[in-house]
């Protein structure tokens, strides 16, 4: 009966050291995988800015901060830059973002199609090869 109460002690705590041993492992993992991402060119910087981080920025209040916050590209994986940054493009193609209310409030919120252009390239050159 001993014995097996030792047993059962040593794993436990061989299963607590194995944890504290992987958690920061796994921690170092994904700060790389954070700091793979690839930053926004200046260009498409100054159109985001002007049509996007308003609402989603961190700064920002509501749900499109949830949906796409600017503030943490930078620790986006490139697969999840990619995808963000296709989303983007073809929400400004389709002419739903930014928002009616916004574009009736703010017109100069709304991107030029030679801007909506230069997003979706930089899009394109986010295609994992």
């Amino acid at each position: 009966m001993k014995k097996n109460k030792f047993i059962f002690i040593a794993m436990f705590a061989l299963t607590i050291i194995a944890f504290m041993v992987i958690s920061p492992l796994k921690s170092v993992s994904q700060k790389q995988t954070a700091q793979s991402g690839i930053s926004i060119p200046e260009d498409v910087a100054k159109i985001l800015k002007n049509s996007c981080t308003s609402c989603h920025d961190a700064n920002s209040k509501g749900t499109a901060k949830l949906i796409w916050n600017f503030s943490v590209w930078d620790t986006y994986a490139v697969e999840k830059q990619e995808k963000k940054s296709n989303a983007i493009c073809n929400a400004m193609t389709k002419g739903s973002m930014p928002p009616s209310g916004i574009k009736q409030s703010n017109p100069d919120k709304i991107p030029t199609k030679a801007q909506t252009e230069i997003i979706c390239k930089w899009a394109a050159s986010l295609a994992i090869k």
